[in-house]
């Protein structure tokens, strides 16, 4: 951060020089004079007129680039300077500040400090330049804040609102989006594209202190705005993705893909960090960065500094748990369905994954690069259209891919969508204790109703929750149901939804003992248009069967 003397030297018929800080760096031997531009104006830190960027995924046309920092003293005389003259020029300048380059090396999230757990709209501050470039409002963006952690999960418009977890220590990660290819768009089409978010937009669905659901809406487009798969009915395709987050950093990820005919692959997770500028990979994750796990406990430690570092990910055998080991307390997982997975996208006995490291992209990257993981700064925040520019110097945000094209059963599925769910969040926990979770949420402990006037009672893994319907509005009688929980079913952070419930809050007793709200009971009213639900969210890791009683 300092500032940079540059001269230029111009002799018609003959050369261009370049200096920098007083010495010569450039020479170029030339024919001609110089001529104005007929139209338009001079200008400095920008080209005049849209240019083509070469790269080596994907060429844009008719582009303006600019210069993102400070100019100061800018000088044009009518007559050359030689460059011993341009050094005496510089000496004579004073030792000078240190300058007023707006702060860039974090990206920006959520007041920190404690605060009560909740969804709020916010607009969140990178840098002023930057900044000033959106016409939005004051509320265009969204954080979710946990009050037992100083982790958050960000929906910001510098990501394209592509939802981002957010370690204690300032790390970026995200799952990704939904991704496809073809030869009607450029590259590919997914939400990042979607620089100015013209189609990605987010939105708070429910915010109690029993959970938050946010809505995130995107179209697939390239870089060009251009959608997907017109041909089938001119709309393109579309996903609607749901995360219901529960106060243990723990939530479901409901994907809901509107997909044209004939159907095409997609790519449904990567797993990847994002870094501020000056940032490498390893500082921000451990040199065995992903650990993947299996339902009876086996794991994996997979490093992308091992020269022998396969593209797909085998071991251990029907592994639907991916723990992303960052430099941080608080550390990414996912868990996934472990049954087989027969689809468009493939055939597989099991969940898969598939690691994506520099050595991969030969071909379609510089050589060399300065890390092992495939590394790029298209996204986030860059507004210039492009894909798959390759990081040379940290100098910008950007972002490294672990896994790629990870694939697992489809939970719903229709003629014009397909759905699959995925439960995702920060954890301090070993792999034991993830797959306790997974147990909970895959297995969950079977509810029974010992009350007339409510009925259903069945688990709901979109929802993370049990689902219980009041039979009457004015049936006010208390509810009494068992949870059975076991070694194998373990009863792990429970939610239950009572449907038609109506405004009133609940008092709830656990084996007949009151639990009072606070850090082990959170509930809420979810306003509805038929009627009010009451959404109860109990703190508690128990394999022993339970008495509840809502009244």
């Amino acid at each position: 951060n300092q500032w940079i003397h540059i001269a230029a030297t111009f002799v018609p018929n003959t050369k261009i020089e370049v200096f920098i800080n007083g010495q010569k760096v450039a020479e170029e031997n030339i024919k001609g004079n110089y001529i104005p531009a007929r139209s338009g104006f001079l200008t400095i830190g920008r080209n005049n007129y849209p240019q083509t960027w070469h790269e080596y995924q994907l060429t844009t046309e008719n582009t303006y680039f600019y210069l993102d920092g400070l100019l100061d003293e800018i000088k044009i005389i009518g007559e050359v300077k030689s460059e011993r003259e341009l050094q005496k020029e510089l000496a004579k300048i004073d030792k000078l500040p240190v300058p007023a380059l707006s702060d860039r090396s974090k990206l920006p999230k959520g007041p920190v400090g404690s605060g009560s757990f909740g969804a709020f709209y916010t607009k969140l501050k990178y840098y002023k330049e930057w900044d000033d470039l959106w016409r939005v409002s004051e509320v265009p963006d969204i954080f979710v804040r946990f009050d037992a952690s100083p982790v958050q999960l960000i929906f910001w418009r510098g990501t394209s609102y592509v939802p981002c977890w957010v370690t204690e220590n300032d790390i970026w990660y995200t799952n990704e989006w939904l991704e496809t290819w073809g030869r009607d768009v450029k590259s590919c089409a997914e939400p990042l594209m979607d620089r100015q978010c013209r189609y990605s937009r987010v939105s708070i669905i429910e915010n109690t202190d029993a959970r938050v659901v946010i809505h995130w809406r995107y179209a697939l487009v390239d870089a060009f705005y251009n959608f997907v798969a017109v041909t089938d009915d001119n709309n393109g395709e579309w996903c609607d993705e749901f995360y219901t987050i529960y106060p243990d950093m723990i939530g479901v990820r409901k994907m809901e893909l509107h997909y044209s005919q004939p159907e095409r692959k997609h790519d449904w997770v990567e797993q990847i960090v994002i870094l501020p500028p000056g940032k490498y990979p390893d500082e921000v994750i451990e040199k065995e960065a992903i650990t993947l796990i299996n339902m009876k406990g086996d794991l994996h430690k997979y490093s992308w500094h091992d020269k022998d570092l396969k593209v797909e990910m085998s071991e251990p055998k029907g592994a639907n748990i991916s723990l992303v080991n960052l430099k941080s307390k608080y550390r990414p997982f996912i868990i996934v369905s472990p049954a087989p997975v027969k689809t468009v996208e493939g055939n597989w006995d099991s969940p898969f994954f598939r690691t994506y490291a520099a050595k991969m992209g030969k071909g379609y990257r510089p050589d060399p690069v300065p890390s092992v993981y495939g590394w790029w700064n298209h996204w986030p925040v860059a507004m210039i259209p492009g894909d798959g520019r390759w990081v040379i110097t940290p100098d910008r945000p950007s972002h490294f891919n672990l896994t790629t094209f990870v694939q697992w059963k489809d939970y719903e599925r229709t003629d014009r969508t397909r759905t699959r769910i995925m439960l995702h969040g920060m954890t301090d926990k070993k792999p034991g204790d993830i797959v306790r979770i997974a147990k909970s949420w895959l297995y969950a402990p079977t509810l029974k109703i010992h009350t007339d006037g409510y009925t259903g009672g069945d688990y709901d893994q979109s929802e993370r929750a049990y689902i219980i319907d009041k039979k009457k509005k004015d049936y006010s009688g208390p509810l009494f149901l068992t949870l059975e929980a076991s070694d194998n079913f373990p009863a792990i952070n429970p939610a239950i939804i009572i449907r038609n419930w109506g405004r009133q809050p609940a008092t709830i007793s656990i084996n007949d003992k009151h639990i009072s709200e606070g850090k082990d009971l959170r509930q809420g009213i979810r306003k509805g248009i038929y009627g009010d639900d009451l959404i109860i969210w109990i703190k508690m890791d128990s394999n022993k069967t339970m008495r509840v009683k809502v009244e």
